[in-house]
């Protein structure tokens, strides 16, 4: 079989460990033969093929909804193919650089060689999770999303420690299946796997110590929060004949009756049908604040000065003012264009015009439960955001989201983003409360346990107890002191580099 088309499985084998296959323990043996590869290679070319043709598999899989995304928008073929293609091929390239950089500096005969390239694979998605337009899907930690007491080690060492050792794994059961073809074994070897299942075990029992703590923790008093799911079409949401019947949805929702009057009400991304002005306020938002006696989080489009904006306002049942929260992190080709002759092209992602970022830090919401952030849709993949608003203070998160454009079919996107919320409450130790136009919308305790659930495509409103107390006033570990470990894995890769 051709390696390429060898590596180009191993990397879709391993996307099935990402939500909704879930078929976590894949991600632990799935890289072997790409390590084996690697190995031999003829020169930097052959090891960024090779890379290349793991990053597309993996990419590729993960992925796939793009394409899905593209038709349900009105695309043709061959456009949905060309842009899940060529962004798969983007992301790949880290796969690439990877492949180049780690048989140049980390493929030794040296007893710390499977460290070595776990450093170096650690080193380079550290450091384009920064400065690369990405998704941040290859973070492999998020391959081990079901093991809750597994990935609560992210609060201490990051989102990028699991994703090492599955790699460091990886690499030591390459070694010893080439030792065991000789006939021949190695202490060496067998030392690394140790280590490897050491650092594995430790974690574990890491994160069993950290929910038993959950458990001797009651949650004590509680504020209500209501979330909203309207399940508004999407070919609906900019259309001016359905204005009346989205707000008439809304006012259904939050008409229904209620045991207990909640704290605080949250809408999705974008669910004003609407341009929103804030200068003018939001009289509907308002309205429903001072008849709940409620805050109100709500995601609409605005206009401010001149610029168009992705945003969430904070809308309180004593004052007309109103604070709002810019999107910063864009989806390319949805919230703007890049190269402006492709707009014929893009149909409905492109007919909100294009929408301006905000700044990377923004005033904090004050809530019922104590400041406050926003992300919008998938900001919540990328960690660094949710880490710099927990170090300012935010104790909670609002994650508002549509999801609409690759739920309809019931791809593994929603899931995804969905998980990947988990694991920014578990690192920065937050709460998250998550609003989606149609799913998935829920609430997440700070050890990543979801505690209020709506699902994909259920409309409703969900009513969910979220406590006042505070078990993590200082947050995480991580919080506090940043990405070390992947500013660490970065500085190993430098000094291999140096010393090569």
């Amino acid at each position: 079989m051709p390696r390429g088309v060898i590596a180009l499985f191993c990397g879709g084998l391993t996307a099935l460990s990402l939500p909704k296959p879930g078929l976590c323990f894949l991600a632990w043996i799935s890289l072997a033969p790409l390590f084996f590869l690697w190995r031999r290679c003829n020169g930097w070319r052959d090891a960024a093929a090779i890379g290349l043709a793991a990053g597309f598999g993996y990419h590729g899989m993960a992925l796939y909804w793009i394409y899905n995304t593209c038709r349900f928008a009105g695309l043709s073929v061959f456009v949905g193919l060309l842009a899940w293609g060529a962004l798969t091929l983007f992301l790949a390239l880290n796969w690439g650089l990877i492949g180049i950089l780690g048989r140049k500096f980390a493929d030794g005969k040296s007893a710390w060689r499977p460290w070595a390239w776990a450093a170096l694979w650690t080193a380079v998605t550290f450091a384009s999770e920064r400065w690369t337009p990405r998704l941040c899907v290859d973070i492999l930690g998020y391959t081990q999303w079901r093991y809750l007491a597994l990935i609560q080690i992210s609060s201490f060492a990051g989102p990028h420690f699991l994703g090492f050792l599955i790699v460091a794994a990886n690499a030591v059961l390459e070694r010893a299946w080439v030792e065991s073809d000789a006939e021949k074994g190695s202490s060496e070897t067998a030392r690394n796997f140790a280590l490897v299942l050491a650092l594995v075990v430790a974690s574990w029992a890491y994160g069993v110590f950290e929910m038993t703590r959950r458990h001797l923790n009651p949650p004590g008093f509680t504020n209500r929060v209501e979330i909203l799911q309207p399940a508004v079409d999407q070919y609906q949401k900019w259309d001016a004949r359905f204005v009346q019947s989205i707000r008439d949805n809304f006012e259904e929702l939050l008409s229904r009756p209620r045991s207990k009057t909640p704290a605080l009400v949250v809408w999705p991304e974008s669910s004003l049908p609407y341009l929103v002005e804030p200068e003018r306020g939001i009289p509907e938002v308002a309205a429903w604040a001072k008849r709940l006696g409620a805050v109100h989080v709500v995601g609409a489009v605005s206009r401010e000065n001149g610029s168009t904006y992705n945003a969430a306002f904070l809308v309180t049942p004593s004052s007309r003012d109103i604070v709002g929260y810019h999107k910063r992190e864009l989806v390319p080709f949805g919230e703007f264009v890049p190269f402006k002759f492709l707009g014929r092209f893009i149909g409905i992602l492109n007919e909100m015009g294009g929408i301006s970022a905000g700044a990377a830090a923004q005033p904090l919401f004050q809530t019922p439960w104590g400041p406050a952030a926003a992300s919008i849709c998938y900001e919540a993949m990328f960690p660094r955001w949710v880490r710099a608003d927990a170090a300012r203070g935010a104790r909670i998160v609002f994650n508002l989201t549509n999801d609409g454009w690759y739920s309809t079919q019931d791809t593994w996107g929603p899931y995804q983003h969905f998980q990947a919320n988990v694991f920014r409450a578990v690192e920065d130790r937050v709460t998250i409360v998550r609003c989606a136009n149609n799913g998935i919308s829920g609430v997440i305790d700070p050890w990543g346990v979801v505690t209020a659930k709506l699902d994909l495509h259920e409309r409703g409103r969900l009513e969910a107890a979220v406590p006042t107390a505070d078990h993590f006033p200082q947050r995480s570990f991580y919080v506090r002191h940043g990405d070390w470990f992947g500013t660490m894995c970065l500085v190993v890769l430098l000094v291999l580099m140096v010393s090569a």
